[in-house]
């Protein structure tokens, strides 16, 4: 596989098995592996970051596309495994062993000069939390292509009114942009998970949508209450929220035109900012 092991040979030979607590399932097909990694749409001048490389199925065919290559993997003994292929190889890649939840995406970006590009199967434990943080560093970030939980996938695409309907749903399509690619079904994994996997592609425009200045974390902050509590309205989703009273708050609900006896579901992205920017501002 490209000078890497498969995931039977490789544990056939060092013993042990993947990791539950890690969510480790490894992708078996180097086809699929070759079409996430067309879809990043490389250049030679990228600098390019590979979340969790595991045993190397993305990385092999990254290498040959990408000078300066970050790998970021916190098993050890998999972290060991692809250092020493590298040496092999004689490729400069640089392996991070940390958390990716603690990778700091602004300092690499700024230290190479130019903005990230992503690459990553990602453990479906950490999925939500790492979109968060990616949209926190989003400046230091052109795009990324993932493979995620297809039900986490939908989400993160999701439009108003659906079910699948969210937090990051919201965030995303204000700060960047989603789009589905395909499916991998169960199979192509070792151990195989037990629901299907999406290869989706973020990326996040250099020049921002304008939303007025309204601060990310306060944005973020009335977001996440509006949708705690999705089946109550907006009305009582929202009390408390900002130190506000229950009739001010459907006033300040009023004028800005959404009716405080909606869900959080049916408003749009921009109805959330323009919400946001009002409340930042004192108006209520």
């Amino acid at each position: 596989m490209n000078g890497f092991l498969s995931p039977h040979e490789y544990f056939r030979r060092h013993g042990g098995r993947p990791k539950k607590r890690l969510g480790q399932h490894f992708l078996t097909q180097p086809r699929t592996a070759e079409k996430i990694v067309a879809a990043a749409h490389l250049s030679p001048d990228d600098v390019v970051v590979e979340i969790g490389p595991g045993l190397g199925i993305l990385t092999a065919h990254l290498l040959p596309l990408c000078p300066r290559l970050h790998l970021v993997e916190l098993d050890t003994g998999l972290a060991d495994y692809v250092e020493e292929a590298l040496r092999h190889r004689g490729h400069g890649a640089r392996v991070h062993r940390i958390d990716v939840l603690r990778f700091d995406w602004t300092r690499v970006a700024k230290e190479s000069g130019r903005r990230l590009v992503l690459v990553g199967n990602l453990p479906y434990q950490i999925t939500s939390p790492l979109m968060f943080q990616l949209l926190e560093h989003r400046r230091a970030i052109h795009h990324g292509v993932f493979m995620v939980q297809k039900e986490v996938g939908r989400r993160l695409a999701a439009s108003p009114g659906s079910k699948d309907y969210g937090v990051l749903s919201v965030l995303l399509s204000l700060y960047g942009r989603v789009k589905a690619l395909f499916a991998v079904a169960p199979g192509q994994f070792y151990p195989p998970p037990k629901v299907d996997s999406l290869v989706i592609r973020i990326d996040f425009p250099e020049s921002e949508a304008d939303l007025g200045g309204v601060d990310f974390f306060m944005l973020r902050r009335l977001v996440n209450a509006a949708f705690q509590k999705r089946r109550k309205t907006l009305a009582n989703s929202l009390a408390g929220f900002h130190g506000l009273c229950a009739e001010s708050l459907r006033a300040a609900l009023r004028m800005v035109g959404i009716d405080p006896a909606l869900r959080a579901e049916v408003l749009t992205p921009k109805d959330f900012a323009h919400l946001a920017r009002f409340l930042a501002q004192g108006e209520a």
